[in-house]
């Protein structure tokens, strides 16, 4: 048992208080060359558990279901998908343990909800967001800033289906932590470096980055056009 009595009882507590509809978590997993994707998957499974029925689970093998891991687009393991009625582009490759098991509570209860948690003026300007925008979220497990930044990329992705968010736990993919320069965390990467900034930032200034890539995107379109 990965989780003890009181996180337990914590859990229990707040899915019984605010979760709203049903949520569908899904591992992508496989039992060789992965070092946490056993944990990843008991974790997700006790999480389930105390979800009163209304949270799914489901471990899927890339290897073995290759048109499945395409069409969410995995490309490592472990991945954790949180979906609802539908995919809202939501994802993290690694183990969310320490401070990060607060962001992975956190996407779930928001997804349940089905509305993300931004302000009526953020939510008008990104119905004009009409190119697709990526979010990375490189995090740490002890890093205390980086849930707030990986649930606001993720409320993002919830509020436009052209944005899909992925935390990526740097320690444990180093080879993206060293691609795209991760010295502190939390480092947000937009459309592969088109924009990229560090620490938690304010919803408005996380909100510039993305509009500044959208703007940045047209041109290029109209200019290529």
């Amino acid at each position: 048992m990965l989780l003890g009595l009181d996180v337990r009882d914590q859990l229990k507590e707040i899915f019984s208080k605010e979760f709203k509809e049903p949520v569908t978590v899904r591992v992508f997993s496989q039992a060789i060359g992965c070092d946490s994707c056993q944990t990843v998957e008991e974790l997700i499974r006790e999480v389930a558990e105390l979800g009163d029925g209304k949270i799914k689970y489901e471990v899927h093998s890339p290897a073995l279901e290759k048109d499945l891991a395409e069409r969410y687009g995995i490309d490592r393991v472990p991945t954790i998908v949180i979906e609802g009625d539908k995919d809202y582009g939501i994802r993290y490759i690694g183990l969310p343990a320490g401070l990060e098991f607060s962001t992975l509570v956190q996407g779930i209860v928001q997804v349940s909800k089905r509305e993300p948690k931004l302000s009526k003026e953020t939510l008008e300007i990104l119905k004009g967001i009409d190119t697709p925008i990526d979010i990375t979220v490189f995090v740490t497990t002890s890093c205390g800033y980086c849930p707030s930044a990986a649930v606001m990329a993720w409320n993002f992705a919830i509020a436009s289906d052209n944005i899909s968010a992925k935390v990526v736990d740097a320690s444990e993919n180093p080879d993206l932590a060293e691609k795209f320069q991760v010295v502190g965390v939390p480092k947000i990467v937009l459309n592969n470096g088109l924009a990229e900034f560090v620490g938690a930032q304010p919803e408005n200034a996380f909100l510039g980055y993305i509009v500044a890539v959208h703007e940045k995107l047209k041109r290029e379109g109209s200019q290529g056009s």
